[in-house]
């Protein structure tokens, strides 16, 4: 439910090829950059010779065309990396065909040594909690005891040697200092409510399971002995706030337009953050920053993150997205004020994406985007409706839909498509009201803002009924089968990506919490609990009867229009019976459905090959049933793919 496959930061080639589906989804030549920690070397994670995401490091004087690379992976499963505290490392964790078992590697970047320090363990997965500045040593999570909790370990870089910091039979979070001393337990009561104690044992903070939803513990700050939160307790929108072990709070940022969504620290500290309501918004919080800002948004637009900085602040690394051209990635130095391209393309060959704010029949507000192919654009109108495809996000909350490059956008507009993203209720970003008004809402106002953001769009004469589609994967995936099911009369036909379609079972088969990143690649984690997900599908009332009148599987009968589904046979977060059991009641009751399983992918389909025969299958039955172009994908591509493809009808 969290996921909607990989949406890599896209580096446009200068001349597309042929087939847009091959460069769009292609592994970026750069998807994410860091600089070290002695500002001397740049590492970044991207595509090899073969395609697949390895890192590569090159002087930070130097080109990018002088990079060397460190790491000689055959698979796709990079999910983050760091550089160590003494520059002479990059760490990174991977995951193998899905499964969701992290390990950590190491790669030396003079002798080129690498370790997989998880070697040693079996049916392990590892999270990095924090990278020492001043020791060779990291604090990680390891699951070698007990699969649910993650008992606490210092790890030594040289020896390899892990030492016990703390063993764990209750808490599903921690917080760790930089000299790797544990600083906050958080446990998760029965009712969703959390308890945070410290070190000591000491209750420092207690939070609703409303309040916990929306608070995030962000880094320990030693010299004022404090923590870094975002919260909103007292708010609707999330605050900025430093909280001391002895209980005292101060309120650094309190937007009103929407959630914190970045922050930039630098030293330790904060010193900008960024709001985002239809466009991203970077505001100082020390005054002394603001020049930065200022250059940045001049030189290459407000929406840009800074991925890291050096300690001292006298270096950056910079990544901005614009929806018609792609991703672009920087070296900033502070001193200079000047910007360096590690990745940038001046190509701007791709169709323009729109802001929309439509709004719901109960008088929500709906941020939404929506992209038009080139040839029909006519500066956000067309001169007759066209086809339209919905792409609801996944999650559903902890995400939203941006105003930034977004491959599947693109991919669909050049078929010929207008392609349209909701922030529905349940998206996150726009102030926890927002997000709880989707509580015990999956299939109905959830699902209903969906159609009154494409009413809006029929309103402006960008399509019309009949001439819809709906494709989407995780949460977006179950709106695909929900909408087929509980509106059969809007979409000519779906696809549903790793789509849970039976509440109940799909509950029966995740954990009690886990985490993802919020991209690949990004060090920003969202932490998710089962209990989270029990409230957002049954309402705080947990009516069990939500169950059964919001699972798409018990509404087969009400199914008019053909239904592509997609899955991962390791996917350890929507269970692959989730797609199995509505392939196969579709089938019993004569209803146009074809199945496509992968066995070696999980919850993302990273496998280029894999993503390849998934939207050459798509596109071809979004054509069949909307009448777009279809370009087919490469054989010698698609021949490596795994699928196993059940009910196709050609």
């Amino acid at each position: 439910m969290i996921k909607f496959l990989a949406m890599m930061m896209f580096i446009l080639n200068p001349a597309l090829q042929a087939n847009i589906k091959e460069t769009l989804f292609a592994a970026p030549t750069l998807i994410s950059a860091k600089i070290s920690p002695d500002t001397k070397t740049i590492a970044y994670v991207g595509a090899d010779s073969q395609g697949i995401p390895n890192v590569f490091i090159f002087p930070r004087e130097a080109s990018r065309e002088t990079a060397e690379q460190i790491t000689f992976f055959t698979t796709p499963g990079i999910i983050q990396f760091f550089w160590s505290g003494d520059s002479k490392r990059v760490l990174l964790t991977k995951d193998e065909d899905g499964k969701g078992k992290l390990h950590l590697h190491g790669i030396h970047i003079h002798s080129k040594h690498h370790v997989d320090y998880m070697e040693q363990f079996d049916n392990v997965s590892t999270k990095v909690l924090q990278i020492s500045s001043t020791q060779n040593r990291v604090a990680v999570g390891l699951n070698d005891r007990d699969p649910l909790f993650h008992d606490l370990y210092r790890l030594d870089l040289d020896s390899g040697q892990f030492e016990l910091l703390f063993e764990n039979h209750k808490f599903a979070k921690f917080l760790v200092s930089d000299s790797l001393d544990l600083i906050l337990k958080m446990e998760i009561n029965t009712d969703g409510s959390w308890t945070v104690f410290s070190a000591d044992d000491a209750v420092w903070i207690k939070l609703t399971a409303a309040d916990a939803f929306q608070t995030e513990f962000l880094s320990y700050h030693a010299e004022e002995n404090s923590v870094y939160l975002l919260d909103s307790r007292f708010t609707n929108m999330s605050q900025l706030l430093s909280k001391k072990i002895s209980g005292e709070e101060k309120i650094i940022a309190s937007p009103s337009e929407s959630d914190i969504d970045d922050l930039l620290f630098i030293g330790g500290k904060p010193r900008a953050y960024a709001t985002y309501y239809l466009q991203k918004k970077w505001h100082p919080i020390d005054t002394s920053i603001q020049p930065d800002l200022t250059y940045l948004e001049n030189q290459i637009g407000p929406n840009f993150e800074v991925i890291n900085t050096t300690s001292d602040g006298s270096f950056w690394i910079v990544a901005n997205s614009i929806p018609d051209q792609g991703g672009n990635f920087w070296l900033y130095d502070t001193n200079q004020k000047s910007l360096s391209a590690l990745q940038y393309s001046k190509t701007k060959k791709l169709a323009k994406m729109y802001p929309m704010v439509a709004e719901s029949r109960d008088g929500k507000k709906l941020v939404c985007y929506y992209t038009l192919p080139k040839e029909f654009d006519k500066g956000g109108t067309v001169d007759k409706p066209i086809p339209l495809v919905v792409i609801p996000h996944g999650g559903p909350f902890k995400a939203r839909d941006r105003y930034q490059f977004n491959p599947f956008h693109q991919w669909l507009a050049n078929c010929g498509y207008a392609v349209l993203s909701v922030n529905f209720r349940l998206s996150s970003g726009f102030g926890k009201e927002f997000v709880n008004a989707g509580n015990g809402e999956w299939g109905k106002k959830a699902h209903l803002d969906v159609l009154d953001a494409v009413d809006s769009c029929i309103a402006k004469g960008i399509t019309e009924k009949g001439k819809l589609a709906i494709l989407g994967g995780s949460y977006g995936g179950y709106e695909a089968l929900a909408s087929l099911t509980f509106s059969p009369d809007y979409y000519a036909c779906g696809v549903a990506i790793c789509g849970p379609s039976n509440l109940r079972t799909v509950l029966e088969k995740s954990p009690l919490f886990w985490e993802f990143t919020i991209k690949p690649l990004s060090d920003k984690m969202a932490f998710y609990t089962k209990q989270a997900f029990l409230t957002s599908m049954l309402g705080e009332s947990l009516d069990p009867e939500n169950f059964e009148n919001r699972s798409p599987l018990n509404y087969i009968d009400s199914i008019q229009a053909p239904l592509l589904l997609v899955h991962g046979k390791n996917d350890h977060v929507v269970n692959e019976r989730e797609s199995h059991q509505i392939y196969s009641s579709m089938k019993k009751n004569g209803k146009e459905v074809t199945y496509i399983l992968f066995p070696d992918e999980g919850h993302r389909i990273a496998r280029f090959a894999n993503l390849m025969k998934y939207m050459d299958q798509a596109e071809h039955f979004l054509s069949e049933h909307l009448g777009g172009k279809y370009q087919p994908v490469s054989p010698t591509i698609l021949e490596k793919s795994s699928a196993q493809v059940f009910g196709e009808s050609n």
